[in-house]
């Protein structure tokens, strides 16, 4: 365990504040000499650091003090993937290399830990990380840089405190990992908020995401809380997929503070997007996800469910079951496709206040859908279609299940 009497402040290490100058090289000294006493804490003082790619260890704390900003480096030079070995498969599939332009060092990151044991970030209020949107012509989709914090296969992670703004890729890369905490967190632009993939038992909570991408993004992903959160997106709120994942008491609020930077556009695209691609390994179907006490407000669709659409990447092992309960809908804009394709699933809507105004139907199921409707309120005529062409209308306070 870590040991709380060793403390390493960086500026003993030869660490300029507010320099021009990259602090890396200084920086993981302190880190190494941390790591080679077994364990402690990293303390980053107030003040201004630029940065290219650390590395922490086992039993570490990175503390970021009030006032303290770690900002990413404009120079791709400055970075380093350090060969982590990370369990997301799709990575090295040919098809998706080549149509999303993903280079061979895409994983790097401004900082980086993998199969490691107990390691923590922890920000104090007024701590910032910054990305600034470092650009690389050679990187995903010709101009994402490095990923913002990448952790792999660590058994006990927590994270607090910080804000973390301008990611040039993913915010947070949490891949094969176990018991992850993270409280407290704000994320501003740049891309994905938090990258879950193989991940189990992980906590959420009080966090503010304000993302460019997909709030939170994973598959294979198993026992996930996130409650009390503000999701705000230029993208999917989550594109997700595992078992055992509920998400309670939190805001969906479109449209995105920020663009999506590929697009240019702000509209949030969807709630929930299944997510389950067919280039890595998924344990098993997805089932028992909720969304529940929660209020969603303005995205163009509430839930995009196409079963084996490769466009999609749902063509992995199917959904099962996603149940919506004590929640609110409003500002819903186009049509839901809630498609089974021959695999059964379960779609229950309980005790849900649905507030949409559209000529076309809210939503739409193939015959592969149980779907269920307990204390379902539509304040205006809402059009459903189940199955081939069977278009019904509903209004006012409804129970009624269609198989």
């Amino acid at each position: 365990m870590e040991d709380q009497r060793n403390t390493f402040i960086i500026t003993d290490y030869g660490v300029s504040t507010n320099s021009e100058k990259n602090q890396t090289k200084a920086i993981q000294s302190c880190i190494d000499a941390c790591r080679k006493a077994g364990g402690g804490e990293v303390i980053i003082p107030e003040g201004d650091y630029l940065i290219g790619s650390l590395r922490l260890y086992s039993n570490i704390t990175l503390r970021l003090k009030s006032g303290a900003i770690l900002r990413g480096s404009q120079n791709l030079a400055d970075y380093c993937d350090f060969q982590v070995p990370s369990t997301i498969n799709y990575l090295h599939d040919e098809y998706y290399k080549k149509i999303w332009h993903l280079p061979e060092y895409y994983f790097y990151a401004m900082i980086t830990a993998f199969k490691e044991e107990n390691v923590k970030i922890i920000g104090e209020p007024g701590s910032l990380i910054d990305g600034q949107d470092t650009f690389d012509e050679n990187g995903e989709e010709g101009f994402r840089g490095p990923m913002g914090i990448i952790l792999s296969q660590i058994t006990g992670v927590q994270l607090a405190g910080y804000c973390f703004k301008n990611s040039a890729n993913w915010s947070h890369t949490i891949d094969g990992c176990q018991n992850v905490q993270i409280n407290n967190v704000t994320i501003e632009a740049g891309h994905d908020g938090f990258n879950l993939h193989h991940s189990t038992n992980i906590y959420v909570s009080d966090c503010h995401l304000a993302c460019g991408d997909d709030c939170f993004a994973g598959y294979d992903i198993e026992q996930l809380m996130v409650e009390d959160c503000f999701l705000n997106t230029a993208c999917n709120a989550m594109r997700i997929g595992g078992d055992t994942i509920t998400l309670k008491n939190c805001r969906f609020q479109g449209p995105g503070r920020y663009p999506h930077l590929s697009e240019n556009t702000y509209y949030t695209h969807a709630i929930f997007k299944y997510y389950a691609i067919e280039a890595d390994t998924i344990q098993k179907d997805a089932q028992n996800i909720r969304l529940i006490d929660s209020k969603i407000a303005d995205a163009d669709k509430f839930l995009v469910y196409e079963y084996g659409e490769k466009k999609l990447m749902q063509n992995n092992r199917p959904l099962r079951q996603l149940l919506i309960e004590n929640c609110s809908t409003s500002g819903i804009r186009k049509t839901s496709n809630f498609f089974g394709n021959g695999e059964q699933v379960r779609l229950q809507f309980k005790n849900l206040k649905i507030d949409y105004t559209g000529e076309a139907c809210f939503l739409r199921v193939d015959e592969s859908v149980q779907l269920e409707l307990q204390q379902v309120e539509f304040l205006n005529p809402t059009k459903i279609e189940i199955g081939k062409n069977q278009v019904i209308e509903l209004q006012g306070l409804i129970t009624q299940s269609f198989f």
